[in-house]
């Protein structure tokens, strides 16, 4: 049955609003969901990073380097995406919800990540060089 226009129906009762602060956090103590994104996105990194290396280090292995030299620049080149959308997103979002009283600085562990990506970047860079020029000197 219909009820007349105006009136609600006992199934259909308002849920109370999140407050502001309350918005963005997980149900464990303390952690927003932008962490454990940020968190996500740079472990997927590492362990493409990961799956790269033991791909290259197989093809030396086994004697076929130039028919990998694509597969691992583009797991390079992505884990590359994946690291700088964490180490973007980060500061975003912690200076969003710290208050800004005083200056707040980076911990070492933010350089070092930079550090990797950037090293990450330029071991896909080497991978696209052009490979058989120097396959002779091997």
């Amino acid at each position: 049955p219909l009820s007349p226009p105006g009136s609600r129906s006992p199934s259909l009762k308002r849920r109370p609003t999140p407050s502001p602060s309350s918005r963005g956090h997980s149900s464990r103590s303390g952690v927003t969901d932008w962490q454990i994104a940020t968190l996500a996105l740079l472990l997927g990194g590492a362990a493409i990073i990961l799956i790269a290396f033991l791909v290259g280090l197989i093809s030396i292995c086994v004697g076929s380097r130039r028919r990998f030299y694509r597969p691992v620049a583009v797991m390079l080149f992505a884990a590359v995406v994946l690291q700088v959308c964490s180490l973007v997103l980060y500061p975003i979002k912690f200076i969003e919800t710290v208050s800004l009283k005083i200056y707040h600085e980076f911990n070492w562990g933010y350089g070092l990540a930079w550090g990797a990506t950037i090293f990450s970047f330029g071991g896909a860079i080497l991978y696209c060089l052009n490979p058989k020029n120097y396959e002779d000197y091997y």
